[in-house]
């Protein structure tokens, strides 16, 4: 017998929309993870509750470690989500479930979903969408709903390059000394790059002034329509990535922090 989620929020956390696109697939309500934290809402419960976040260097964005360590969830079945592009994603689902699990949340269901990666200091964007493929995008999030529906018990299980010991610590120390965002010229004033942040972390004197408490998550540079944000070493700055399922008003208001 199949049983249909009826009760479900799904916490999430975008910048480019992929992350938005896998959650609204799932269904249920749907909750931005930096409004939660905005809120300071960390009391979440229902008969079913899920994470839905990005892979970045085998682990999570900032804002979604902060969370996972205040949040109390209370449900019957509880599920991670990440997704990636490349090698990592074993990694981040599992510092994930432990970090849940030693609060005391037991978590039924890892997995994750391979889509466009929009790192630009490693990939080059328009390669990337020249793979991209809707339709296996699609498959793979089908099959997860199905898994969800039937509450079924699972921890994704492949071949992964490392468990990189103090791998927050690196990512923080090492990734985000070694890129960094770089502002040009020609910036009119739309503010998109200050209202997509989810940290608050851009603000605007005559051109964008970029703070010290970013997670790098680049969706300013993405989504920046004058080429003014750029990134250090990109593989091709010419090329921006954003889900095309998804408006820029629907992350604005995923992650406005005004």
């Amino acid at each position: 017998m199949i049983f249909k989620v009826l009760l479900m929020k799904v916490l999430y956390y975008t910048s480019t929309g992929n992350n938005l696109y896998i959650s609204k697939q799932l269904g249920g309500e749907l909750l931005s993870i930096p409004q939660l934290m905005k809120d300071e809402c960390f009391d979440i419960e229902d008969d079913v509750v899920g994470i839905v976040f990005p892979c970045y260097f085998a682990t999570s964005p900032k804002t979604i470690r902060e969370f996972v360590s205040k949040v109390n969830i209370k449900a019957d079945y509880i599920f991670n989500i990440c997704s990636y592009g490349s090698d990592g994603d074993l990694n981040s689902l599992k510092i994930m479930k432990k970090t849940l699990e030693k609060r005391g949340m037991k978590v039924d269901y890892s997995n994750s979903v391979k889509m466009v990666d929009n790192f630009l200091p490693t990939f080059d964007m328009a390669k990337e969408k020249s793979i991209k493929d809707d339709s296996e995008i699609d498959r793979q999030i089908g099959l997860i709903k199905e898994d969800i529906e039937n509450r079924k018990e699972y921890m994704i299980s492949k071949k992964h390059f490392t468990n990189v010991p103090f791998i927050e610590r690196i990512l923080e120390e090492t990734m985000t000394k070694k890129y960094h965002i770089v502002v040009g010229e020609g910036c009119n004033n739309c503010q998109i790059c200050t209202r997509v942040c989810p940290r608050g972390n851009i603000k605007l004197d005559g051109k964008p002034v970029i703070g010290d408490n970013c997670d790098f998550c680049m969706g300013c540079v993405h989504h920046c329509r004058f080429d003014v944000l750029s990134i250090n070493d990109e593989s091709n700055p010419d090329e921006r990535y954003i889900n095309s399922h998804i408006k820029v008003s629907e992350i604005i208001k995923s992650n406005n922090m005004s």
